[in-house]
């Protein structure tokens, strides 16, 4: 019997870009390291070794898995320390287990049940023989079984905020647990206005409760805990939402609910990863990203204040195959006809939605010729199920990393519908708080990502479908665009040119075309391409520094509010507010924190005299930021010593009292509800615009058509508090862009209206323009003032139906009011209804043509 050594090996290479030279690879390895992998695996050893976080940056398609590897299994021997290497998935998993065993590192897998891992495997891991690949849960759990790692190596980091997050996150699925969704929405019910209440409540629900979505914040109401406590405790035994329930308990005055008709979401803002042990004890965490950002979203991720960025050295992304976008919609023709014809042309697709009912949705309109469609619970372990087969979709919610489809594997990628949200918080902050630009490097990421699932090598090439207004609008934008590294913004500039306007007949030769990489591809596109690439430039949208720097804070003040040091959080949430100053785009954010502040500083009454004083202060600050939405006032619904009556909308509240005083017939106010429907439902400009004018009359406003030339179609006025002015462009065609022209007659609109009343501007002011149109042109965008906004004429039609049933009404339960008492009556139900000045005026602007 030969025995073994106790200490096998000698030293470890000088660093990793060694260690690839020492491997003992296996046929199929890669030959010799990228030019851009073999820079920062020097870069990491000369600077970045001995930091605790450092995000380490690789484009998609550029060898980021290999190079973590090498990171990993070089602090695995460097060291002698356990070094876990975790992906967001098993599917990923499996996958770098394939490169880690090809390139000679040695690796064990360690996923599913910690009761089925072998334990000569965790013996390995456990004795840093190998290290283990793993999943985010393995490591953000309740209880997790991976030890006290030296090294932890997150692959996909920029897509990692759920996976973080999830540990602490309850979500309450009302089709799953009915008993337990009722339950939790009786114990938020002293924090729910009483007509969203009963919209969730309904069984079957309306457009609107479908919609809609509410923060509630449990540190606000005395006993809340106990109550939510109480519900939660019917969970399932052994369930994802009960470990996550025993996770969070501990620090319930960190959490918010979202609450929202199909489910419930409770967590804390921002993961307080400093609780997980694996996590907070190693000596190295390496964040590998294609694109780790600047705003610090990586670090609001996994909740570090600091994260060291190892960039590329030269600021350039390297080459990762070529993209032909094809924006179906702005084509001549049926959009959809086009992308189905596309992708027969193509042989198979890869879909990506932000839901799983629209990945179906846009699979099914593609899928022209009954081809077979496949879903994650296919590729579980392996893709082969599509990679291995031809005439086949595979639709997917949300993956929109780690889907590897190199070469003949797919050469068309479907994009369908804007990545903004994709659970409840990122809905609230988007639909709600207006807090896009917080999640546009979100937004951004998965798009870039999603792009780039099918062209993983500098020779490969393939189709990138656009489908869905917003998410044409937004890859339209050149404020967008100029976020994106040089390739793709030329990429994506040349599918636009490329795609507006275009035949049917010619966009699908010009698709075959690149499919077949003919020489009118390589001679004619490909030149053009790499002109706009040299013109191109990358910049930083204005907010990412403000928001870079807020993140610090943000990530403190949870970290306080988790282990209820209320004084210590609220003095964080100051200083992010205050870090957040000085831009528009990020307003609503800080609105935010100031809120959260404010709830804080009640909190510490106790510990603080001058709690109460300061909290005041704080919630006056926040209405005044809050200007333009109603998220605050629905989040303190309940609260009635601290919510003020809004006096933006006391004009359509006396107006529309008057109104009922002064009524004799019913008939009349029906007869002009039924007159201003079917206006709004033309689109010939004679129908569409007297009917603008009547919808302002039954909100209350001062609504006219100026007489004057150079005015708006349309302006409602409620005294000097709101006023919008309306262009009415419902004669338009949805093809084409809104353009130049169109924003240069628009944007004068409110200060002529202010000339011709004879004042000052208001509160709030809104220019808007009606046109089914999605896609606004590059130079339009540019020259829009800030205040001018794009609305689907059909939104006026909701609005109208809105305000019918609002004042149906008030015609049954007027009788018996008046005075005050009237005007109570009159506010609560446009409230209800969401036809106050301040409710419309959300509505409407919720798409600016400048961003």
């Amino acid at each position: 019997m030969t025995f073994k050594p106790v200490v096998e090996g000698s030293s470890a290479p000088v660093g990793p870009l060694e260690l690839f030279d020492e491997l003992p690879r296996r046929p199929g390895a890669i030959p010799e390291l990228w030019r851009q992998q073999g820079e920062i695996l020097a870069e990491y050893a000369k600077r970045f070794e001995k930091k605790r976080d450092v995000a380490v940056e690789l484009p998609t398609g550029t060898g980021k898995t290999l190079v973590g590897l090498l990171i990993a299994d070089w602090r695995r021997r460097q060291y002698r320390k356990p070094v876990l290497y975790a992906c967001p998935t098993q599917q990923l998993v499996h996958q770098v287990a394939t490169v880690a065993q090809r390139e000679g590192m040695p690796s064990v897998t360690l996923i599913g049940s910690h009761r089925s891992w072998p334990s000569l495997d965790k013996s390995e891991y456990d004795g840093a023989g190998a290290m283990a690949l793993t999943t985010y849960s393995s490591i953000f759990n309740a209880a997790p079984k991976v030890g006290t790692p030296g090294t932890i190596v997150f692959d996909d980091a920029h897509a990692a905020e759920h996976y973080v997050a999830e540990s602490w996150a309850v979500t309450i699925n009302r089709g799953e647990h009915p008993e337990v969704y009722d339950a939790f929405l009786n114990a938020l019910r002293p924090a729910l206005s009483s007509a969203f209440a009963g919209r969730m409540q309904h069984a079957t629900p309306d457009v609107r409760a479908l919609r809609d979505v509410q923060l509630v914040v449990p540190l606000r109401w005395p006993q809340m805990a106990e109550a939510i406590n109480g519900a939660l405790q019917q969970l399932p035994n052994g369930s994802s939402a009960w470990w996550a329930w025993n996770t969070v308990n501990p620090g319930l005055a960190s959490c918010f609910v979202y609450v929202s008709w199909h489910e419930m979401l409770l967590r804390p803002f921002i993961p307080p990863t400093s609780e997980n042990e694996p996590f907070s004890h190693a000596d190295q965490r390496v964040y590998l990203s294609a694109t780790p950002g600047h705003a610090g979203e990586l670090e609001r991720s996994f909740g570090r204040k600091s994260i060291d960025r190892l960039l590329l050295s030269d600021g350039r992304s390297p080459r990762s195959g070529r993209r032909f976008f094809v924006f179906a919609e702005l084509a001549q023709g049926d959009g959809v006809n086009i992308a189905a014809r596309a992708t027969m042309l193509a042989g198979k697709a890869l879909v990506l939605a932000p839901s799983t009912e629209l990945a179906h949705a846009a699979s099914h309109e593609l899928n022209v010729n009954n081809w077979l469609i496949l879903g994650k619970k296919d590729i579980e372990r392996n893709l082969e199920a599509f990679t291995g087969q031809q005439q086949v979709i595979l639709a997917l919610a949300g993956r929109y990393d780690g889907i590897d489809l190199p070469d003949q594997a797919c050469r068309l990628v479907c994009l369908t519908g804007l990545p903004e949200w994709t659970h409840l918080q990122e809905r609230f902050l988007s639909s709600n708080l207006r807090a896009r630009a917080t999640l546009e490097e979100r937004t951004r990421s998965r798009v870039v990502q999603g792009s780039g699932r099918a062209t993983r090598n500098p020779l490969d090439h393939a189709v990138v479908l656009i489908q869905g207004d917003e998410l044409t609008r937004y890859l339209s934008s050149p404020i967008r665009r100029r976020a994106l590294d040089a390739d793709l913004q030329a990429e994506i500039e040349f599918g636009l040119k490329n795609s507006r306007g275009i035949p049917l007949a010619d966009l699908l030769n010009n698709v075959s075309i690149f499919l077949e990489q003919a020489d009118e591809w390589r001679n004619e596109a490909e030149p053009l391409i790499a002109e706009a690439r040299r013109n191109a430039s990358r910049q930083n949208p204005e907010e990412s520094s403000l928001l870079a720097t807020s993140a610090p804070h943000e990530v403190d003040a949870w970290t306080s509010a988790f282990r209820s040091d209320f004084v210590g959080a609220r003095e964080a949430a100051q200083k992010a507010a205050a870090a957040l100053s000085g831009c528009t785009d990020v307003q609503p954010y800080r609105t935010f924190w100031l809120y959260q502040a404010y709830v804080w500083s009640l909190a510490s009454a106790n510990g603080d005299p001058n709690a109460n004083k300061t909290a005041s202060g704080l919630l006056k600050d926040a209405h005044k930021a809050a200007r333009g939405t109603t998220w605050l006032r629905e989040v303190e619904a309940g609260a009635q010593l601290t919510v003020e009556e809004d006096a933006n909308d006391t004009p359509a509240v006396r107006t529309l009292a008057k109104r009922l005083c002064k009524m004799s017939k019913k008939s009349a106010i029906k007869t002009e509800i039924v007159r201003t429907r079917e206006g709004l439902s033309e689109t010939e400009h004679r129908r569409f615009e007297p009917a603008l004018t009547g919808l302002g009359r039954l909100l209350g406003a001062e609504s006219s058509k100026p007489s004057a030339p150079g005015r708006a179609d349309c302006v409602w006025c409620w005294e000097d508090r709101v006023w919008i002015a309306i262009e009415a462009k419902s004669e338009q065609s949805p093809s084409g862009e809104i353009s130049l022209q169109t924003i240069r007659q628009v944007n004068p609109h409110m200060s002529l209206l202010a000339e011709d009343r004879g004042v000052g501007m208001p509160t709030l002011a809104a220019m808007v323009v009606a046109s089914p149109r999605t896609a606004v042109a590059d130079e339009a965008v540019t020259s829009a003032q800030s205040e001018v906004f794009l609305v689907h004429p059909k939104a006026f039609g909701d609005i109208c139906e809105d305000a019918e049933q609002c004042w149906d009404e008030l015609l049954r339960t007027h009788r018996g009011h008046t005075g005050r008492d009237l005007d109570t009556l009159v506010r609560k139900t446009m409230t209800k209804h969401q036809v106050l000045p301040t409710q419309v005026f959300e509505r409407l602007t919720s798409i600016p043509i400048k961003s």
